[in-house]
C-alpha cells in the first residue's frame, strides 16, 4: 500500500472508534463514511482487493436496519487479519507498517465491542 495514499485522519478517526469516550457512539452513517473513506485510499491497489471486499460487505451490513452482530465480528476480525498482512508485506514503508498494525489492533478491539446499532 502506497505510503502517499494513506490519509492520516481515516486512522485517528478509525482508532477513535475505541476511545472510552467514543468506544461505539459513532452512528451507522459515520461509520460507513470512514469505510467510504478506507475505500477511497485503497481503491486499485493488488493488494488490497480482499480488503476492499471485506469493507464493501462490512459497510452493507452497517446500512441494514438490522445488522447481523456475528458477522460484523467476523468481518472485522478478517480486516485485522488481511491488514497485517499487509502491514507485514515487503513493500510496506516502516512507518506504515506500523501504523496497518494498530489499525489491526484497532479493528480487533471493535470486534470485542458491540459494534451494531440495535435499531
Amino acid at each position: 500500500m502506497p505510503s502517499h495514499a494513506l490519509d492520516q485522519r481515516l486512522f485517528e478517526r478509525t482508532n477513535s472508534l475505541t476511545d472510552e469516550n467514543n468506544s461505539t457512539s459513532a452512528s451507522s452513517p459515520a461509520r460507513v463514511d470512514l469505510i467510504d473513506g478506507w475505500l477511497e485510499v485503497i481503491e486499485g491497489n493488488a493488494s488490497t482487493v480482499i480488503i476492499e471486499e471485506k469493507l464493501k460487505e462490512l459497510r452493507d451490513q452497517l446500512k441494514l436496519n438490522h445488522p447481523d452482530p456475528d458477522r460484523v465480528r467476523e468481518l472485522l476480525f478478517s480486516l485485522a487479519d488481511h491488514t497485517s498482512q499487509v502491514a507485514q508485506g515487503s513493500n510496506t514503508k516502516e512507518q506504515t507498517a506500523g501504523e496497518l498494525e494498530n489499525l489491526a489492533k484497532t479493528l480487533r478491539k471493535l470486534a470485542g465491542l458491540q459494534v451494531v446499532d440495535n435499531r
